[in-house]
């Protein structure tokens, strides 16, 4: 009989724990959070500002969602952009995260094109504000790439064929340079021509 009295109190007890942690259990279906639509590439003007957004699919559940976005381009790795912390994100023609800015590249070459995406991070709490769980998911990215001006397109035409065709050249000859040395001058030739044709016909 004590015993049986014991069982009972154990269960009970125990009862009313689970019925007390319940509610701080996770509960969110994070197979429902997910990025439901998205800015698709842009083709855009030089000085023309853009704006790129994310949609979420946020669950039942989620008590606060975080968003933060990242660039890169070219001529520079991965970095978040400051205080680009919403679901919608505007670059000024001014701005360092602009398309061809000296923080993500020169205009020269490479730098007409940025690529951007979001990172988005969802939380689940109990009562007192403590994390339960959380997920992130990020976009792909989102390739913005801008018109050259009148300078880059000149630098294009006159100026980057001979820089390009020198440096193929210099690794071509630290490859093999007693084999390569009698023919340089048509290779260096056959460099240039490639590299004009291919950019002039970039303009158009």
């Amino acid at each position: 009989m004590k015993f049986a009295k014991r069982m009972l109190a154990t269960l009970l007890t125990f009862a009313l724990a689970l019925s007390l942690a319940l509610p701080t259990m996770a509960a969110v279906n994070w197979n429902e959070f997910r990025i439901v639509k998205k800015t698709l590439d842009l083709d855009i003007n030089h000085g023309e500002r853009f704006t790129l957004s994310v949609e979420v699919n946020v669950p039942d559940g989620v008590e606060e969602v975080e968003y933060q976005w990242e660039y890169r381009s070219y001529l520079s790795a991965t970095g978040l952009i400051e205080n680009a912390t919403s679901p919608e994100l505007t670059i000024e023609a001014d701005s360092p995260y602009y398309p061809g800015s000296n923080k993500l590249g020169s205009g020269k070459h490479g730098g007409t094109w940025a690529e951007y995406r979001c990172q988005v991070t969802a939380y689940e709490k109990d009562n007192g504000g403590n994390i339960i769980s959380s997920r992130v998911i990020t976009s792909n990215y989102v390739r913005v790439t801008r018109t050259r001006t009148f300078q880059e397109k000149l630098y294009s035409v006159i100026l980057e064929p001979w820089a390009r065709a020198f440096g193929g050249l210099a690794v071509y000859l630290s490859l093999s340079w007693f084999t390569l040395l009698p023919v340089s001058p048509v290779l260096f030739l056959g460099l240039l021509i490639y590299y004009y044709g291919k950019n002039f016909i970039a303009l158009f």
